[in-house]
């Protein structure tokens, strides 16, 4: 764990320079409105009663937003982590998340793309190029969105194409030879027809990290996605939006930095960093390709029908070597495949008094998964002489059926009613789920582990390696069930200027099955849902002659049968990861966002978050009463300073600053181990540059982690020790945009 103090007057010292300028400025600021369609209509942040913070396209580009890590920096109370390396984003909302990097079970937090709600946390690939913005709504989201969540949403919105032509072209150079190119371009074909075509491609020759055993750099980059929008009004009531795109990675997985309990070799080492000594191939082959159909139709001047249909087909196959050493403890590979629909139709009434929204979700997803270890070194150790993997299988089948609606009842002239209702029907089928072990030949290894087995058994599967035996006949099981979920709330309008709300709630997240290794095929029972009861007060201001807009909510929240995601279940050779319910826990804490318009081209964008969880029942051995929750900083803090000036009747300057802060964090809770203990750190980020009075064009340099942090992103436990995944260390580069 890494002392971040020396680094904590730095962003304060940046802020005071920067707040400088003010004295500066001549020209009278303005606060511009931020549009949002958190409740499914277009509506100013500052009139609707939820905590959301909103980044548009362009506050995507200028900060540099090429992760989904980037933008929690940018939000209170949004943590991402990368849980399975590179592939799999960990998100939690207000301290409500899930560790789980097996890609079956659905997150707390949901993820929307063009509306379109994605199943796994590992389909978040492709998404952060050629947006129209961002929205992060905290909360249990459900009356409104066609997939219940317990955490809250966040969406991310595609740009439409233009009323007239345009186009633009990024290219970035910056450390480790990263190259990022970008475009998109659109418009009018036809009338009433508009087209914008996208694509982003990342190309980086190395990487920050050394692979001991090899002498390779570990860490090159190759990314590549694409999106096509259609924009098509056949009528003047009718508006049909269609979205087409892909991606593909093959980047290298990154290295997980291991203290190896039962390899000694790697001790004097274990201090650098960015050092493993991975034996196994590293490989990574994720392709993505989807698209979605969303069809809006004005029945009416009140009356509006929207349909909006969503498919996904995902695959990944990813190797790595999970022991940090030369020795082939767990070396592993993971193979999956998703397929998803959805489609949701929703009605909405609006007049002067009264709106109400309802509609119905339909959802299906497969999930087919193959996972293996290669362990020859490890599984003798154990007295599994013979025996050089294990591995496990399922499939699994969701469907989800759900009628939703909500209301907003103008009472008088200062007090708006809103309330919503839900019914949610969950069905799972798990099937083809069961724990094997591989084998050079059939009559050595299984062990305790597994019984021998004829080669005319059906449980006897011939692989590449040798012989692959099921532990125990194949896993079915099911799981069903149905929910009644709502909110209540008042918003309160009688101040000029001031939005108060307040509102109760209900979240649901349905139960289901863990994906993981279980020798014991009890543990594949599955787990129950969980529910959470939300209490939440707020405000939304505006103040200083309209230049400083301030929101802020405090929440307490009320947790049931939570889903937990941790080294939970023993086996012969160690814990072993799964999701069981860890009992109940409690959630308070607040937040503060403040956006003000200093002076004419500055203006600074400060959020505060605050977090204090408990777990205050526990079901599970290991997992103590009195817990904190992992992954939920006590304190978050967050920064952005943007400065525009002239330089000259057709030059202009900028500088953007953006800072982040995470406190202390724990990234497992199970037996309280203090490897898993992360001190709070700084990110500063920043970027400066030159630009056409008009903007048509800019050259810009900009940096990452620019104090060179040193800070853990993971920290997982495995038979062979605590595996540790590292932020990166101080990145720069050069860029161009030009705009026509």
């Amino acid at each position: 764990m890494i002392n971040s103090t020396r680094h904590a007057a730095l962003p304060f010292c940046v802020l005071a320079v920067l707040a400088a300028f003010t004295a500066q400025a001549a020209a009278e600021p303005l606060l511009e409105e931020v549009v949002v369609t958190a409740q499914k209509r277009e509506q100013y942040l500052s009139d609707v009663g939820i905590a959301v913070t909103a980044f548009s396209g362009e506050d995507v580009r200028r900060l540099g937003f090429s992760d989904p890590v980037d933008v929690a920096a940018q939000t209170p109370n949004l943590n991402i982590n990368n849980t399975f390396s590179n592939s799999i984003a960990n998100v939690s909302i207000r301290g409500i998340g899930l560790n789980d990097y097996a890609v079956n079970n659905n997150p707390p937090a949901g993820i929307y793309v063009d509306d379109v709600y994605l199943v796994s946390p590992a389909m978040l690939n492709f998404q952060l190029f050629d947006l129209e913005g961002i929205e992060v709504l905290k909360g249990p989201q459900g009356t409104l969105y066609g997939k219940n969540t317990t955490a809250g949403t966040v969406k991310f919105s595609s740009r439409k194409p233009s009323d007239e032509a345009e186009a633009y072209l990024a290219v970035e150079y910056g450390r480790k030879d990263r190259l990022l190119m970008e475009g998109a371009g659109g418009g009018q074909v036809a009338p009433g027809l508009g087209v914008r075509v996208a694509a982003q491609t990342v190309q980086q020759g190395e990487g920050f990290q050394t692979n001991r055993t090899t002498g390779d750099d570990v860490g090159e980059i190759d990314r590549t996605a694409w999106r096509i929008v259609v924009d098509w009004h056949p009528a003047d009531a009718v508006e049909i939006l269609a979205t087409l795109h892909g991606g593909q990675d093959s980047s290298d997985p990154p290295l997980l930095n291991v203290n190896n309990i039962l390899d000694p070799s790697d001790d004097l080492f274990f201090e650098d960093e960015f050092s493993s000594a991975g034996a196994g191939p590293l490989r990574q082959d994720i392709e993505s390709f989807g698209g979605s159909l969303s069809i809006n139709w004005d029945l009416s001047e009140q009356w509006l029908i929207t349909s909006v249909t969503g498919y996904e087909d995902f695959s990944r196959y990813y190797q790595e070597d999970r022991d940090g050493s030369a020795l082939i403890h767990l070396d592993g590979f993971y193979d999956n495949d998703i397929e998803q629909f959805s489609q949701e139709l929703r009605a909405t009434y609006i007049d002067e008094r009264l709106v109400l929204i309802f509609g119905g979700f339909l959802g299906w997803d497969e999930v087919d998964t193959r996972d293996q270890f290669d362990s020859r070194d490890l599984l003798p150790l154990f007295g599994l002489a013979g025996t050089t993997g294990v591995g496990n299988f399922y499939n699994q089948e969701t469907e989800t059926k759900a009628l939703f609606g909500h209301s907003e009842w103008r009472l008088n002239d200062s007090l708006r009613l809103n309330l919503g209702l839900r019914y949610t029907d969950d069905q799972k089928d798990f099937s083809n789920a069961f724990t094997f072990i591989v084998t050079p030949d059939l009559a050595t290894g299984g062990g305790f582990l597994c019984p021998l087995r004829p080669a005319g058994d059906p449980a006897v599967v011939n692989v590449f390696d040798g012989f692959q035996t099921g532990c125990y006949p194949p896993v079915e099981s099911d799981y069903k069930v149905s929910d009644l979920s709502g909110k209540v709330g008042i918003d309160f309008t009688g101040i000029s200027g001031t939005l108060i709300y307040a509102s109760a709630s209900k979240g649901f997240k349905s139960g289901g099955f863990q994906g993981q290794l279980a020798f014991n095929p009890a543990d594949l029972a599955g787990f129950e849902e969980e529910k959470l009861y939300a209490y939440e007060i707020g405000f939304k201001t505006r103040l200083a002659d309209q230049r400083v807009q301030l929101n802020g909510a405090a929440f307490f929240y009320d947790f049931e049968d939570l889903q937990f995601y941790g080294p939970l279940f023993d086996s012969p050779f160690g814990p072993l990861f799964g999701i069981a319910n860890a009992g109940d826990a409690e959630v308070m804490g607040a937040e503060l966002e403040l956006i003000w318009i200093a002076a004419a081209g500055l203006d600074v964008h400060l959020g505060l978050g605050l977090l204090d969880t408990e777990l205050t029942s526990s079901f599970l051995p290991g997992v103590a009463k009195g817990s904190e929750l992992p992954n939920s900083p006590e304190v978050n803090f967050n920064a952005r300073v943007n400065y525009e000036w002239r330089l000259s009747d057709g030059l202009g300057g900028n500088l953007l600053v953006a800072i982040a802060y995470k406190d202390d964090v724990s990234y497992d809770i199970v037996r309280q181990p203090g490897e898993t203990l992360e001190d709070g750190y700084w990110l500063v980020n920043a970027r400066i540059g030159i630009s056409g009075a008009d903007a048509p064009w800019s050259l810009y340099l900009w940096g990452k982690n620019l104090t060179d942090e040193r800070y853990r992103t993971q920290v997982l436990t495995s038979s062979v020790g605590f595996g540790e995944s590292w932020g990166e260390p101080a990145t720069y580069g050069i860029g161009l945009l030009y705009a026509w």
